[in-house]
């Protein structure tokens, strides 16, 4: 009797050490690169960070594999498949079409994705997609964040009349929701909003910026990404388009920034989390990271917009899994474990300062219907050489979002025909 308990004691002290198995779909080389290295060093050193210093996630060792895909669908359903055999209980992916081409696979296995894609607002509507989080689709609620800001600075949403607010999206890549939502705020609001295709080569840019700058909107919305974006203010500074007038939704390029200097003065970014290191969050990486020589970022890497990004999901990524080990009370987790952790999932401004976060992030709230979380907004201004906060707690329009989204879920449907009604019941973890 004694020699079996000591084996049942000894199976469950194994069975408590087994780690927690997470994978990171990267995109450190390949089209994306730029921003897909940063955004990967951000979640590996936060994530490594908890190993480090507190043994993982509940006390219990945290496996984060790694796997390239350079944002190639094939490399992905390899490392999607590598990852499902090694029992993960979550998959981040970098893009919007490798969080799309996995969305049968992982709903078939029950393996829930976290999407640092911010042009899939799909995958923010949880009786859409169930097992898909996409809290970085800031597209849609980051135009209305963008026009709410203008707004204010002018005095109110009625002073918008008359205003001229164009969008440079990418003629290939951009989510025609985007430029429905600005245009039904534009009808609604009464400013217009002329809309200005980018095909993404040398000469065609430069034409761009002087169709731009002959058409004088008075504001410029960029959905552009990445060097998409460094290269916009190059070329509008080129014709005398002015840096002030310019406000980028999605990851735009810090490094052709930095380029500019003082003469993009004036260029703003909406984002949904804080820019800049000065958090004890980001202390605890220097100590337990980056000295210890297990960081790809310099130190003086850290703090800028795609690490950041980084950061901000792997803190979801690990609160989510932190419930769901809560919830299981020691025994192992399952992806489906996960999962209904992120539905119910609530990380106030209390939490934030707990986390060593303070002001790094407004609070968000997962719900069975709301895979985003829809936070609130910060605005940050280059004034030539560095990054100031200009304004935070920029609320979305919910209303005109939901309108979009309905039809974005609407057409999805459509589009998608054998894609199952959602069977899994809402509810949260005991």
């Amino acid at each position: 009797m004694a020699v079996t308990a000591l084996i049942l004691a000894l199976c469950l002290s194994a069975e408590a050490a087994e780690p927690v198995r997470m994978t990171l779909l990267t995109n450190r080389t390949g089209p994306g690169a730029a921003i897909g290295a940063r955004v990967a060093n951000g979640v590996h050193d936060y994530l490594e960070m908890l190993n480090q210093r507190d043994g993982g996630i509940g006390g219990v060792p945290l496996q984060v594999e790694e796997c390239e895909v350079a944002s190639e669908v094939e490399r992905a359903r390899a490392c999607y498949a590598a990852a499902q055999a090694s029992g993960t209980v979550l998959i981040t992916t970098p893009d919007r079409g490798i969080t799309q081409d996995l969305l049968e696979p992982a709903a078939r296995d029950r393996i829930p994705i976290l999407s640092l894609a911010d042009g899939f607002p799909a995958g923010t509507r949880g009786d859409l997609l169930p097992w898909v989080f996409n809290p970085s689709s800031t597209v849609l609620g980051g135009i209305t964040i963008a026009i709410r800001y203008l707004a204010n600075r002018l005095g109110g949403l009625s002073e918008l009349q008359g205003l001229s607010i164009g969008l440079v999206y990418s003629h290939a890549g951009a989510d025609p929701s985007a430029l429905l939502i600005l245009q039904e705020l534009g009808a609604r609001y009464g400013f217009s909003t002329p809309l200005f295709a980018d095909d993404e080569t040398e000469a065609s840019k430069a034409a761009l910026w002087t169709r731009i700058a002959a058409a004088r909107p008075d504001h410029v919305i960029l959905l552009g990404q990445g060097t998409r974006s460094g290269a916009s203010i190059e070329e509008a500074l080129k014709v005398g388009f002015p840096p002030d007038r310019m406000i980028a939704l999605r990851w735009p390029d810090q490094d052709g920034i930095r380029r500019t200097g003082s003469a993009s003065r004036g260029f703003k970014e909406v984002s949904r989390h804080a820019f800049g290191d000065a958090f004890p969050a980001f202390d605890a990486i220097d100590t337990f990271v980056a000295d210890r020589g297990l960081s790809s970022t310099p130190k003086d890497g850290s703090g800028e917009t795609h690490y950041n990004r980084g950061v901000y999901n792997a803190v979801l990524a690990a609160e989510a899994i932190a419930e769901a080990q809560r919830a299981r009370r020691g025994a192992p987790l399952r992806g489906a474990d996960v999962r209904l952790a992120f539905e119910g999932l609530s990380i106030n401004d209390s939490r934030w300062k707990g986390l060593g976060l303070a002001g790094f992030a407004h609070s968000l709230t997962f719900t069975c219907r709301d895979h985003g979380g829809r936070p609130s907004g910060f605005v940050q201004v280059w004034d030539g050489a560095k990054w100031l906060r200009v304004a935070e707690g920029v609320p979305q329009m919910s209303d005109i979002v939901d309108a979009r989204l309905d039809a974005v879920v609407a057409e999805f449907r459509t589009a998608n025909p054998s894609l199952p009604a959602r069977a899994e019941p809402c509810g949260s973890l005991p």
